[in-house]
């Protein structure tokens, strides 16, 4: 017997864990007991109905009947409870054995018949297997054997010697299986309490993210699922780092690790009693809010939280700074289930980042449509067969002074079976928030590439580029692959880019657009004018040319602000050698007075509307280079 192991078993026996273990072990060691005990005492109290009259038939059965009936209520009791304690399993266990010591002693103490000494062994015996407890067995081993040296004092010497040789080795095999039988039992529970411990360690490995350490997607959308289940009204918040990606680029994965683990600590030192904070994504995170939270007090705390995420960090000596949005949907005010209402969360997130970046937006029901058609136009881009369905059109660019066209403008165009024609502006705002748009982009891009080499040297391809596309070094690296392995010259392609997908992360987006231009492309702004920051992007962006936005072309001709306000423009890109374009031409009117200012570039339905591929090639082909006022014909009919 390994005396060490049951002395630490003794010593760990307060553990509330290991005396619950013990409880559990020993039920079903005693259920299997009671029945044929029961059954045993009924067949002596008929016994003694067979042999008892009076008093004795009375007091004999009334024990006999107890202790039968205390077996069933004793089975009952564990087959039902099975989280008892296990001092309760300790009393009723020692009651069960005090019980049957009555019954042989109050036979005995009548009838004092020799042969039945032995039964005090037998129980002795049984005492030590189905004792819950050492202490159980300490108590009801000795009793039994000390009545039954008793009982012997009585008997001859001869006798008497050989009842205490039965006594003392009644005594020490009684000990003996009591020992085993609780080593057994306590490594069986210590290897129970292991492999529980294990689990437990296992499902904090599985709930937990493993770089911060926070909940997981996985232990979020469990919180969730359980509190739908419990019907408790919750918030759902998404949060998302812009400008991530450009730092994991430039500086590398251990620093992007590094803010991602200082962005983690930030929030967390802004406790709020009932969150819980998990990351869900590369550099997403979600925060459940129980209790009663108001909207304005997620608004508060979510601008909280933004705050501490979107100030400077400092590691190694560098200062990184990253931008912050956040979506939030209700349960059940918004949302009934985990899928509907992550998806509403993201669809505020989305929101924020594309209309208020920066704050925190939470879900309006009357998005729900919105939402909806987003919903079933992801579904068709996961589903579809993108590259029959993508197509492009492409709009001239026509030069005033050589009276030609000398580019295109490549623009997205998406015919779906169920869907019919999809809206640019729409399947790419939902390609860029599901994550499928440089697939739709590389998809495009070789649709384009493959359209500009059946065309002259002299005419270039303009191309438009997502936030999320010159977000990604490797992606445009990608693109710039493709121009090689079709043997196009670079100098021909212009990719376009807006201030909006470059405002979230400005140093990223000037890395990638430098690449360009180190490859030989050209890369264009688009819609100057609209942002807040225009003329800063001039200085610190790679630009070769300047896409005036449409909004101050349709005022010029009534507009003398708007009309100045282009002519300096024009004139800016002219010092600044950068290439100027007037968006959105369409009327005479325009042309006329745009003309005084001597621009560079035309691009309206009033030089011609988008075409197909093929309609572009023929636009090109009848272009006479000494007759314009033909060609001016020609444009606008196409």
């Amino acid at each position: 017997m390994n005396i060490d192991g049951l002395l630490n078993a003794f010593r760990n026996s307060n553990d509330p864990a290991r005396q619950q273990a013990m409880v559990d072990a020993y039920i079903p060691i005693l259920r299997p007991i009671l029945i044929p005990a029961g059954c045993y005492y009924l067949f002596v109290t008929w016994e003694h109905w067979q042999t008892q009259t009076g008093l004795m038939l009375v007091g004999f059965s009334l024990i006999s009947m107890t202790t039968a009936l205390g077996f069933y209520l004793f089975h009952k009791l564990l087959t039902t409870n099975r989280s008892m304690s296990l001092a309760r399993l300790e009393m009723h266990n020692l009651a069960m054995h005090l019980f049957m010591y009555l019954n042989l002693l109050s036979y005995l103490l009548v009838y004092n018949v020799e042969t039945r000494y032995i039964y005090f062994v037998l129980l002795a015996f049984i005492f030590a297997i189905t004792s819950a407890t050492t202490r159980t067995a300490m108590i009801s081993v000795p009793l039994t054997l000390a009545t039954l040296y008793w009982f012997s004092t009585s008997l001859p010497a001869d006798l008497y010697a050989e009842y205490v040789s039965i006594v003392v080795a009644t005594a020490f095999a009684s000990v003996s299986m009591t020992g085993l039988l609780r080593l057994a039992i306590i490594r069986q529970i210590d290897a129970r309490l292991l492999a529980d411990e294990l689990t437990v360690k296992a499902r904090a490995l599985a709930d937990a993210d493993m770089l911060t350490g926070i909940p997981n997607r996985r232990a979020i959308f469990e919180k969730v699922d359980r509190l739908i289940e419990q019907r408790t009204p919750f918030w759902l918040g998404i949060f998302d780092l812009d400008g991530f990606k450009g730092i994991n680029d430039v500086y590398g994965h251990s620093m992007g690790d590094r803010l991602l683990r200082a962005s983690v600590a930030r929030a967390m030192d802004l406790h709020f009693e009932g969150a819980m904070i998990g990351r869900i994504g590369g550099d997403e995170f979600a925060v459940v809010l129980t209790g009663n939270v108001s909207e304005a007090q997620v608004r508060e705390l979510a601008s909280g939280w933004l705050k501490a995420l979107t100030a400077p960090y400092v590691i190694d000596n560098q200062e990184l700074s990253v931008g912050a949005s956040a979506g939030f949907s209700h349960y059940p005010d918004m949302g009934t289930d985990s899928t509907q209402l992550y998806e509403q969360a993201d669809f505020a997130l989305y929101k924020a980042k594309a209309r208020f970046r920066g704050q925190c937006i939470l879900f309006d029901t009357t998005d729900s449509q919105e939402m909806e058609n987003a919903i079933a136009i992801e579904r068709e881009l996961r589903e579809g067969n993108l590259e029959q369905e993508l197509f492009l059109l492409f709009q001239p660019q026509y030069s005033p002074s050589s009276q030609r066209v000398v580019s295109f403008e490549a623009l997205a165009r998406w015919q779906n079976p169920r869907l019919g024609l999809v809206r640019p502006d729409d399947f790419i705002r939902v390609a860029e928030r599901s994550g499928f748009i440089q697939k739709v982009t590389a998809i495009l891009f070789r649709k384009g590439l493959a359209e500009l080499k059946t065309w002259p040297e002299e005419i270039s391809l303009s191309f438009n580029l997502s936030a999320r596309d010159i977000s990604d070094q490797s992606f445009v690296l990608s693109l710039l692959g493709q121009i090689i392995q079709e043997g196009v010259s670079p100098s021909r392609l212009e990719f376009e880019i807006t201030e909006t997908a470059v405002m979230s992360d400005l140093a990223t987006s000037s890395t990638v657009l430098e690449r360009l231009r180190s490859s030989g492309c050209r890369v264009a702004l688009d819609d100057f004018g609209s942002g807040y920051s225009s003329f800063e992007y001039l200085d610190q962006l790679p630009l070769d040319k300047v896409k005036i936005d449409r909004s101050f072309i349709r005022k010029v001709p009534h507009s003398t602000t708007s009309r100045e306000i282009v002519a300096a423009i024009i004139a800016l890109c002219s010092k600044l050698n950068l290439r100027c374009v007037l968006e959105g031409v369409e009327t005479e009117e325009e042309m006329a007075v745009l003309a005084g200012l001597k621009p560079d570039l035309i691009q309206g339905y009033l030089f011609g509307r988008p075409m197909s591929g093929q309609d572009a090639g023929k636009l090109i082909a009848d272009q006479q280079p000494a007759d314009a006022q033909p060609l001016m014909l020609q444009i606008q009919s196409a």
